[in-house]
C-alpha cells in the first residue's frame, strides 16, 4: 500500500514536471544543480545558509501537514501506514538538505532538521480556511491564501528577528526581513480563476499597477514593524534598510509580472529561471522587469 502511494506520487510529480515543458531527467538534473548551489552558498555564508535551509524545509514540512490532505490519508490508510507514509514523505523532502548539512559538518542543524521531519509527521494544521484571520483585505486574494499557508513560518521569522534585536545582531534581523519578502514573492505562484479577471473593467496597464500597489503595501505591512525597530535600534545602518526596501519595490512587481506573463498557467521553468537569475544577480532585474512587463501587458489583453 505504501509503495503504491509513493509510486503514485512519483507519477503525479513526473506529469507536473512534463507539464512545465521539461523532461523529467532534466528537472532532476536542475534539482541536483540547486543542491550544489545550496552547498556552495553554505560555504560562503555558513550561518545564514543553515538558517535558510532550515526555514525552507520548515515551510515545506508545514505545507504537508494540511488538514484536508492528512484527513484523506487517514481515511484511506491504517494508522500505522499513515504515519509511515508521512515519515517517508518528510524524510525524502528533507534528505537533500540533510546531506548538505552533513557534508558541511553542521551536525546540530542536521539533527534539528531530522527532528523537525519526525515531529511534523505527527502534526496536522488547518492552513487554509476562515479560522485564521489575516490583516489583508479581500482584494487581491494572494496574500490571504499565502498568509494562511505560511503563518507558522512568519511567526518563526518574527521570533528569530526578536532574538536578533535582543543580541544586537543587525544582520539576523535583515535576514528575517528578506525571508519575509521572499515568502511574499511566492504568494504569487498560483494563478487565479479566469473569471476573476473577467470581473475587472480595468485596462491591462491599470490592472497591473493596482496589483503592484496592493502587493507592495501588503508586503510592507509585514516587514515595516521590523524595519521601524531596526532603524530605532541600529540608526547607523539606515542605508541597509533603504537597500531592502528598494529590493522589495522591484522584486514584488517582478514576481507579479511573471505571474501574468505565464497566465493562465502556473509559473513554469522559463519564468522561474528569470526569477532565479535575479536572485543570483539582482541588478539584472532592472533590465528584465520592463521586458516582462510588456509581455504581461500583451498577455492580459487576451483576458481583460
Amino acid at each position: 500500500m505504501v509503495s503504491n502511494y509513493l509510486k503514485l506520487q512519483y507519477t503525479l510529480l513526473s506529469r507536473h514536471i512534463r507539464a512545465t515543458g521539461l523532461p523529467v531527467w532534466l528537472a532532476f538534473l536542475l534539482l541536483f544543480g540547486l543542491c550544489y548551489f545550496a552547498y556552495y552558498a553554505l560555504v560562503q555564508y555558513p550561518l545564514f545558509g543553515c538558517y535558510a535551509l532550515l526555514l525552507g524545509n520548515f515551510q515545506a514540512l508545514f505545507l504537508l501537514t494540511e488538514k484536508n490532505r492528512n484527513d484523506f490519508l487517514k481515511n484511506t490508510y491504517s494508522k500505522y501506514d499513515f504515519h509511515k507514509i508521512r515519515i517517508l514523505e518528510n524524510g525524502l523532502l528533507t534528505l537533500p538538505s540533510f546531506i548538505i548539512l552533513f557534508l558541511h559538518n553542521q551536525w546540530g542543524y542536521a539533527v534539528l532538521l531530522a527532528i523537525l521531519a519526525i515531529i511534523f509527521a505527527f502534526l496536522t494544521f488547518k492552513a487554509f480556511g476562515k479560522s485564521i484571520p489575516t490583516p489583508f483585505a479581500k482584494k487581491p486574494f494572494e496574500f490571504i491564501i499565502g498568509f494562511r499557508r505560511s503563518y507558522l513560518l512568519l511567526l518563526v521569522l518574527y521570533l528569530l528577528a526578536g532574538i536578533g534585536f535582543y543580541v544586537a545582531n543587525s544582520n539576523l534581523v535583515l535576514f528575517c526581513v528578506v525571508c519575509i519578502a521572499l515568502a511574499c514573492v511566492f504568494y504569487y505562484q498560483l494563478p487565479e480563476p479566469i473569471f476573476y479577471l473577467w470581473n475587472n473593467h480595468y485596462t491591462p496597464t491599470v490592472f497591473l499597477m493596482r496589483k503592484f500597489k496592493r502587493g507592495i503595501l501588503q508586503c510592507l505591512l509585514l516587514v515595516l514593524p521590523l524595519l521601524f525597530l531596526y532603524v530605532i535600534i541600529f540608526p547607523s545602518d539606515l542605508f541597509n534598510v533603504c537597500i531592502v526596501l528598494g529590493g522589495i519595490l522591484l522584486l514584488l512587481p517582478f514576481a507579479i509580472t511573471l505571474k501574468y506573463v505565464a497566465y493562465p498557467r502556473e509559473i513554469n521553468f522559463p519564468e522561474g529561471f528569470a526569477l532565479a537569475l535575479c536572485f543570483s544577480f539582482f541588478p539584472l532585474i532592472l533590465a528584465l522587469l520592463p521586458f516582462y512587463y510588456i509581455k504581461a501587458i500583451n498577455n492580459l489583453k487576451n483576458h481583460l
